[in-house]
């Protein structure tokens, strides 16, 4: 086949692909629409079986039983094993053994925390404090700020025991801690994007006032900010590139990343307080201040 021929040939096939390409798109944009569906959590509160959260205590109880006449719920109702509500449990029975380990008993909260998507919150702040000491003991420098997303904390703190299950439903994404080299005039970048939102985010080290959306001051162990300054930052690799609309790596001048996972940072921090004998507790404490 002449070179002309393959050329001629080529462009053909390069149309035909553009012309389909067309095609499926007028054709999946006119195809009708379901019903939008929008999903919101609710508080699991047993209100039709008296069914409740499995701890190490409950489990054998939790689920109800099974017994000649059908399922029996925890709350005494009686179901048939044939609808399914009694299929439901009998699944969740089935994997208890293999979820056995989750319900060890890891340590104790003063408290219970919430996971509330809001600034200079009790979690929050504990678990960015954690991260920020944690980033100074692994990269063997003294952390000056962290920074870490809401949404990375997916279920309150309980007060109480606290299981594995507890912490691997609190960090359940595999978020790695990471060291960036941010100069001062960077974090203030930073601080003045995220005063622009309605999330500022959890942070630790650094002190910041909001009025009406625009930065009015932002402190680093207690001091102003020297835009000249190189700032030692601990924070995570779901912030290095766009998540939460946040680009560290972009504003760094170097960036260190690590394996070692959010949930076992903080699984290691309870750990130790329990062999201390000490129960977690955190608190606000006016780091992040937002007014109108």
């Amino acid at each position: 086949m002449a070179k002309t021929e393959v050329k001629q040939y080529l462009g053909y096939l390069a149309w035909l692909l553009i012309l389909a390409g067309v095609f499926f798109a007028v054709r999946a944009a006119m195809a009708p629409r379901g019903e939008d569906i929008s999903w919101q959590p609710v508080k699991m509160d047993g209100h039709r079986t008296g069914t409740v959260c499995i701890t190490q205590e409950n489990v054998d109880t939790a689920l109800g039983v099974f017994e000649d006449d059908g399922y029996h719920a925890p709350n005494g109702v009686a179901f048939d094993v044939d609808s399914p509500v009694p299929q439901a449990a009998e699944a969740l029975m089935e994997v208890q053994p293999r979820l056995s380990y989750l319900k060890e008993v890891v340590g104790h909260s003063a408290r219970m925390m919430d996971n509330a998507r809001e600034h200079d919150m009790a979690l929050s702040n504990l678990f960015v404090d954690v991260l920020r000491e944690a980033g100074s003991k692994y990269y063997k420098v003294p952390m000056d700020f962290a920074i870490t997303n809401y949404g990375g904390i997916r279920v309150p703190m309980p007060e109480g025991a606290i299981t594995l299950d507890d912490i691997a439903s609190m960090f359940p994404f595999k978020n790695y801690m990471c060291y960036a080299k941010v100069k001062g005039s960077e974090l203030t970048r930073l601080f003045e994007q995220l005063a622009e939102t309605e999330e500022f985010q959890a942070i630790s080290g650094a002190r910041v006032k909001v009025k009406g959306h625009k930065l009015e001051s932002a402190l680093i162990g207690d001091k102003p900010i020297d835009p000249k300054k190189v700032y030692n930052v601990t924070t995570i690799d779901f912030l290095l590139d766009g998540g939460d609309g946040i680009r560290i790596g972009a504003m760094a001048q170097d960036v260190k990343l690590s394996r070692v996972l959010l949930k076992d940072i903080m699984l290691d921090y309870i750990r130790d307080c329990e062999s201390k004998g000490v129960a977690i507790d955190s608190a606000p404490d006016g780091r992040v201040i937002l007014e109108d």
